[in-house]
């Protein structure tokens, strides 16, 4: 609908979205498009007090009921279930920026996305703390290794011969310690997957991608 307000200038001024309004853009500002810009990109309509202050230093003041005619028509594209859905999923905050009329779809959307932002987040951190005891045991192993080398090289005396072993004590018992945790580490982690996995399934009416 909108695409013939569109020239080549227009189009730049959508894609940079966050560009300041110059004085070139304010004298020939399409205050209908820009609110259409502003909508679609999900901005509050109080964005408009940015551009009328950006303005102001070159005489221009922004047509308030254009800019609200564009920027509706543009929050009508932004706040779908599934634009929602997938805001919350990325793990967006929403800040009021949709039209009462749209608000209610959009934020069904939205919920649900963050209930699988959040499943998300529990199985990151649960593969992160599998993946850290792993590499700990891995770790403490090599070191068990070297001081075992060390211990029984040439050059050394009782006493830190003695140091040396209560290292390797030391380092066993750490990896004991971390063996015992291994099964309820990888539990969690199969509850956090699985759940993920059903989050997933449960949401797969929308457009999911990795």
């Amino acid at each position: 609908m909108y695409l013939r307000f569109l020239g080549i200038t227009s189009i730049a001024l959508l894609l940079s979205n966050c560009a300041n309004m110059n004085e070139s853009d304010c004298l020939t500002a399409d205050w209908q498009l820009i609110g259409f810009e502003d909508g679609s990109f999900g901005k509050n309509e109080t964005r408009i007090s940015q551009h009328r202050e950006e303005c102001a230093e070159y005489g221009v003041t922004p047509d308030l009921a254009t800019y609200r005619k564009g920027h509706f028509a543009g929050s009508k594209k932004f706040c779908t279930t599934n634009n929602g859905f997938s805001q919350g999923r990325q793990g967006k905050t929403y800040k009021r920026n949709c039209p009462e009329q749209f608000e209610t779809d959009f934020l069904a959307g939205f919920t649900d996305g963050q209930t699988l932002y959040g499943l998300k987040n529990i199985l990151n951190q649960r593969t992160a703390d599998l993946e850290d005891t792993y590499k700990n045991i891995d770790w403490l192993e090599h070191a068990i290794v070297d001081k075992s080398e060390l211990m029984i090289a040439d050059g050394l005396n009782r006493n830190q011969r003695i140091v040396i072993r209560d290292e390797i004590a030391q380092h066993q018992q750490q990896q004991e310690n971390l063996y015992s945790v291994l099964p309820e580490l990888k539990y969690e982690f199969e509850n956090a997957l699985q759940a993920y996995e059903q989050g997933r399934e449960e949401f797969s009416h929308y457009l999911l991608t990795d």
